[in-house]
């Protein structure tokens, strides 16, 4: 049988460790399940990835839709398009499991929860974007982005992280109005 091409064989990597986790979570990922139902050799998945940590991060990102940074012209406008979206997803249980999961697991490994640091950090990009041109349109004041990211983050996360039920996308609306006010807002 003739080798998968580089680009064929990362493929199947991503496509069999979302296979995995999806059957058996976290618990179910291992380089040797993903070799060995890939067909890929171990050599192969770790030139492409360093470690199975990064392997597992780049499959779930893969699996998690980019929310693009909307501008709307307000922020109140830009963060209840950013969290409908984020909530679609997010009430999917199987995503909601997979990174309820990966947050546990990287408590516990600090090589994964650098590379889950790393991910989070990327996907931060377009709230930070929608809260500096916040700033810069003066409906905040000048803020510490990381704080007002997570400040901003925090309701949702919360709901989702304490097992409390899904996003209600109806609320949405007045939980971003509360976040602003907190922001120093109108």
């Amino acid at each position: 049988m003739a080798r998968p091409r580089s680009e064929e064989a990362r493929q199947k990597a991503i496509d069999t460790t979302q296979a995995l986790l999806a059957e058996g979570g976290i618990d179910a990922f291992t380089i040797d399940a993903v070799a060995k139902r890939s067909g890929v050799a171990k050599t192969t998945l770790y030139r492409h990835w360093g470690s199975g940590n990064e392997l597992l991060v780049h499959s779930l990102d893969c699996q998690v839709e980019q929310i693009p940074a909307p501008d709307k012209g307000s922020l109140e406008a830009d963060l209840i398009e950013m969290f409908t979206v984020m909530a679609t997803i997010m009430n999917d249980p199987g995503t909601r499991q997979l990174i309820l999961e990966m947050m546990g697991a990287a408590a516990k490994d600090p090589d994964l929860a650098a590379v889950k640091n790393a991910m989070v950090a990327e996907r931060h990009r377009p709230l930070e974007d929608i809260v500096l041109r916040a700033v810069d349109r003066g409906e905040i004041p000048p803020v510490n982005l990381e704080h007002a990211t997570l400040f901003i983050e925090g309701p949702f996360m919360a709901r989702v992280m304490m097992g409390r039920g899904l996003i209600d996308i109806e609320e949405i609306p007045s939980i971003i109005r509360m976040i602003i006010r907190g922001l120093g807002g109108d």
